[in-house]
Formats: C-alpha cells, structure tokens, sequence
C-alpha cells in the first residue's frame, strides 16, 4: 500500500493584524532606555509583554520538566519490558537444558530402548528437579539464573509425555539476591513434550543407501524414491527414479484409508550431492523432485533385540509351515533351541506369518508366504532363491501419485500377504558360493565408494573427509575421517550414577551409536569381506530350527540359487545387502531395500525396485507394527505461561 503524504498550507494573510489593531514593535534601544520612537511602546505595555515571557517561560520550563519525568518512566518502563523478555528467554533456556538432558539420556540407552534412558531419569519418582538457580552466562558476566523441574505425566511402551516447568530470573534467583539487591523481573513457562519411538522413515524409500548409493545402470527401475545419506551417485548412466509422496500418517474409516499431510512430493534424495542429477530419467529427473544435501535420516539400531524379543511374546507372534508352528515369539530363548531358523514354503504349504519374531541366529528363507509378519535376525538373513507371496497385491505399484490413487491401492491391498527381513548383520541373496557370485560382490565390498570401516568420521559417513567444498584444508573438512582412530563417546560415572548405562556395559565402555559406531554395536568394525557371510553353524535339522529336511544339506547350492529374481520382501540391515543375479527374467524387489552398503550386481533384462505404499505412514500404516523403530523427534504439545512461581513458597 502506498504511503500517503499529506501538506500543511499557511495563510499569511491570517498573520498579518486586522485594521486598527495595535502591532508591538519595539528595538534594542527602547528595552535599555536609550530612546523611544513615536508611536513605540508604552511603559504598562512593557510589563504585559514581559509576564506574557514569564507565563511563557514557566509554561515551557513545566513541559520540560513533565516531559524529563515522562522520559524517566519510559525508560524505567522499557527496562522493566526489556527484563521480562530476558526472564522469559532464561525460562526457555532452562526448558531447552532439559530436553537436552532427555535426549541424552535416550542416547545413552539406545542400544537397548531409548525410552528406558528416558525413564531412568524417573527412577527416583515421577517429579525431578532438574536445575537449580543454574547460571546463564554471557561474555564472561552472569545475566540471570533459572530453576526447572520435570514431570513423568504418561509412560507408554512406545511413547512418554513429560511436563518440564521452568523459571527465570533477572538478575538471580531470591536466594541468591546480593544485599540490597532486588528481583528485578521472573518468568515462569510450562512446556510439554512428547517423546517416543516410531518406524524409521527409510522405509519411504524403495532404494535406500546409508553410506553411497549408486545407481550405475541404464535399466536400473525405482518405483519409488531413491535415497541415499551420503552421495547419490548416477555414475553417467540413466536411470530411472518415478518418486512417490511421504506421508505423517495414514487415517483409517473403517476399512477405507486416507493419506494425512504429505512430507513431500518424493523423488530423489540425499544427504549430500547428486551426481549424475541431469541424467536420471522419469519424475526424479526433474529439478522439483531431486533434494541434495538433505538432512540424514536416521537407521535403526539392531544391535540389541530385546526390546523386539517383548513386542514378539506379547504380540504371541508365530510362523507355521503345513500346520506346524516353527517359532513362536522368540526362536532361540527355550533350552536346547537352536538361534538359527531354516524356512522354505511351496504353494501347496506356503510359509505363514502372524507377527513379528525374532530369531537370535541367522535367518535362511526363500519360497512362498502368506500372511503379514516379519524376521528379526540376530545375525545374517539368507535368501537362497525367489520369495512369492500367496496373495500378492493386485498391482506393484498404486496408478499414479495422487493421493487419491495411493489411499485407494492400500485400501484394497491392505490384506495382501506382507513379509519384512531385518537383519543385525547382512542380507545375502543367492548362492554366495559361487566363485562368480564371489567376485563380483567381492570386488564392490572391497571398492573405496563402497567403504564399510568405521573410520568415516564425525558425520558417519566415508570419502567426505574434504567437506562439502571438496577442498582440503578448509573449515568443514571431516578431520576424523580415515585418522586410523576408532572415536567414539564412553559412558562416565554420572552416567552410571543417573542409571544410564545398559546391560553389558560398564563406564569407560564405548557409547553404541555414537562418533564412528555406524552399526550402533559399541565395537569397531573393518572393512567387511565376503568372509562375514560364512555360516555360524552346518546345514542340518540339529542346528537349524524350522522345516529343513532331516538329512541338511551338504552343500548351499543344493537349495541356493543364481536366478533368485523375484523377492517380494522389505529389506533391512545396517551393513551390507549382496546380491548376484542372472537369467532372462526381470530382477525385482516389491517392497523396500534399505542397508548401510549396497552390492548388486545383475544380468537380467532390469532390476527394479517396486516401493511397498503400505510402508508409508509410519506407525498408522499397515507395516508400522512391524518395522525397526528409531527415537522420533522431540514434540511440543502443550506451552503455558504460569502466574506462580512454583519454586518459591508463597508469601
């Protein structure tokens, strides 16, 4: 809007006097005697003259003095404003302190269950003092203190909420006033948090890569978004990347879903640069749907399945084969179990799923499914050959991107068979026995853009020692990386005092999670080698639980296979996911692939990556029951100024 201006206009006719009026006019010479002229000043007319300067003089000299006094309370008034904002901002300090406290207790206890570092800071009761007139210091001077306390107000198994009062004080609290010396202003807030676990949002993707995705063919299909937390790396070839919205949550009616507020359109994604961005083909090719230099999304954290192992029991997951129960809840925790579990199904006697169960040892399956489960495996996941649902969804993908057309495929695939493998180790699909499949997976694990070491410095990822920049030397150099020092965080004695270490570990122990430990284990890993997918245990029923046939198997390509092209499973392990494919048929993942390293290497017609929409959502989809958890972040629910101070009593 334009300003307007506006011009104020003086008569001079209206200043000159009317005909008649007598106009004063008098010099120098007639104030000190000296003369008078004709027709000047009379002596009584002085006098007015002179108490009309004095009423003048003291009119002014009381606007001066009003105005001084008006001044004093403006500033007086300003000061008083400018400190309640500074109490208020030494209120949301402390408020900022505790949550910070929260988060740290989480870390400490993430190898297990964050929550349970949240709640051992509630070990004493449900109410703790957090701060206690802590000091908030600037340029060396104190500027204020705040005192803050937390509440435990809900605990469930996968969410807390936690009411954190916090008070601020200008210049220091009561207590701490010098002589003489007053409050000068104090402001209390009331903030409630909600923090809790929920499904990794690397199931958004069809093809997720912590540490460098490459997509290094032509025929290369993601049906989905293709994500990456290092470098993106098309590596000249053109492939294709179709994207596919994310989504905060799924809304249920009855039988009939809906998609809540989209996170974003999809595409390709990474939490660094895009090489090759020019040459992807389909949506994610377009400059709208391509997203580097993203924030990292956070991999879940196998390292301890414990927490697993209770969700299992109390959800009483189980597998079945031909009417037989194989694993019921936990496959490994009964005396004189074995930790490995062997499944292969047939048409007639598919593999049935209800559930999630872990299994302690390694996983070998391959054949038909049905159902809706998953595998959590304690070491590696085998996949000898094709996996098949019984009862597929109708199509591999919904008809378009809308939201409409996404809601509707997962309404009426919401029952279709689903199947999840997570592995704390590997996934490794065909016959790893092959010298074929040896070398070709072999050559990649031992490929510096393939770096598996945990030396990749502060940001856990490899070859970004030169910063984003790509000069060495400069500020954001990852200096860390490639020192020949494992670093990490180690648990001290007030971590042990406060109940945050976890079972297993002891101060001076290594935190899991933390500096280089991208695995989360709390010990070093080098660099992995085809060495790592060696069986713990021969291949017979006394080794293995489930269904293998009575005489075992002399050797794995008896049952394994190099034409293992069709997989409708969700991925996920936190190392490396290897895969050696032939044949005239397509190689096709329908569901998700998400790992820390990815080596695949095909000779079919394509490979192509068919996003499951029921990973989408998170806990409100259809496989939120069934996916590795991460901490989500931190949430507000709830702000409120309170008129008491609570930590003072009352006068």
């Amino acid at each position: 809007m334009k300003n307007s201006m506006f011009a104020r206009a003086t008569n001079s006719a209206a200043m000159q006097p009317a005909v008649g009026e007598t106009c004063a006019v008098y010099s120098t010479r007639d104030r000190f005697g000296v003369g008078r002229r004709h027709g000047g000043a009379r002596k009584d007319q002085r006098g007015s003259a002179l108490v009309a300067t004095m009423v003048v003089f003291v009119a002014v000299a009381g606007l001066v003095l009003a105005s001084t006094q008006l001044s004093s309370v403006e500033i007086k008034a300003s000061r008083r404003s400018m400190d309640d904002v500074r109490a208020t901002a030494l209120a949301e300090s402390g408020v900022e302190a505790t949550k910070a406290s929260i988060a740290n207790a989480a870390k400490k206890m993430s190898i297990q269950n964050p929550l349970a570092g949240v709640r051992a800071l509630f070990s004493g009761g449900d109410t703790q003092q957090t701060f206690t007139t802590q000091p908030m210091m600037a340029n060396g001077a104190n500027v204020g203190e705040y005192t803050t306390s937390m509440e435990l107000v809900r605990d469930n198994p996968t969410e807390m909420a936690i009411r954190i009062t916090s008070t601020g004080y200008i210049p220091a609290a009561p207590a701490n006033l010098r002589p003489g010396e007053q409050l000068q202003s104090r402001d209390t807030i009331e903030v409630t948090v909600s923090v809790g676990l929920e499904p990794s949002s690397v199931f958004d993707s069809a093809y997720f890569v912590n540490n460098w995705g490459w997509l290094y063919a032509n025929s290369a299909y993601v049906r989905g978004n293709a994500r990456s937390n290092g470098q993106m790396d098309m590596g000249g070839y053109r492939a294709t990347v179709t994207g596919s919205p994310t989504y905060d949550d799924v809304n249920w009616s009855g039988g009939t879903a809906s998609m809540g507020d989209r996170n974003s359109d999809g595409g390709v994604f990474s939490s660094w640069d895009i090489v090759g961005a020019s040459r992807v083909q389909g949506l994610g090719g377009d400059t709208d749907y391509q997203f580097d230099f993203e924030d990292p999304v956070e991999m879940p954290n196998l390292s301890d399945l414990t927490e697993y192992e209770t969700r299992a029991i109390d959800d009483g997951a189980t597998i079945s084969v031909g009417g037989t129960t194989v694993a019921n809840g936990v496959v490994g925790d009964d005396s004189g179990e074995s930790d490995h579990l062997f499944l292969h199904g047939t048409l007639a006697d598919p593999i049935v799923l209800d559930g999630p169960v872990v299994v302690r040892g390694d996983v070998m399956l391959s054949g038909y499914v049905t159902g809706h489960g998953a595998i959590y495996a304690g070491g590696n996941v085998y996949v000898p050959d094709s996996i098949e649902y019984v009862n597929a969804p109708g199509s591999d993908r919904p008809a378009s991107n809308s939201d409409a057309d996404i809601a509707a495929w997962v309404t009426a695939n919401q029952n279709a068979d689903f199947l999840g493998l997570f592995a704390r180790e590997n996934v490794v699909i065909g016959d790893f026995t092959d010298s074929n499949w040896t070398r070709y997976v072999g050559h990649w694990l031992a490929s510096s853009m393939n770096a598996s070491a945990e030396d990749s410095g502060a940001d856990q990822i490899p070859n970004t020692s030169r910063g984003r920049d790509g000069i060495s030397g400069t500020a954001d150099d990852d200096r860390l990386e490639g020192d020949g020092i494992f670093t990490t965080e180690i648990y001290s004695m007030a971590d042990a005092a406060l109940g945050l270490i976890p079972n297993g570990f002891n101060v001076g122990d290594r935190i899991p999670g933390t500096g280089e430990d991208i695995d989360g284990d709390g010990q070093y890993d080098a660099t992995l080698t085809v060495s790592d997918f060696n069986f713990q245990a021969p291949l017979d029923p006394a080794h293995w639980e489930g269904n293998m046939p009575s005489g075992g198997y002399s050797n794995y390509r008896d049952i394994a296979s190099m034409y293992a092209n069709h997989l409708d499973a969700s991925f996920y392990t936190n190392h490396a996911l290897s895969w050696v494919v032939f044949g005239s048929q397509p190689a096709t993942i329908n569901g998700a692939m998400v790992c820390r390293n990815e080596s695949i290497v095909y000779g079919t017609p394509s490979l192509n990556f068919n996003h499951d929409a029921r990973l989408l959502g998170g806990a409100s989809g259809i496989g939120g029951g069934l996916l590795p958890y991460v901490l989500e972040p931190m949430e507000t629910i709830q702000w409120r100024r309170l008129d008491a101070d609570p930590f003072q009593a009352a006068p």
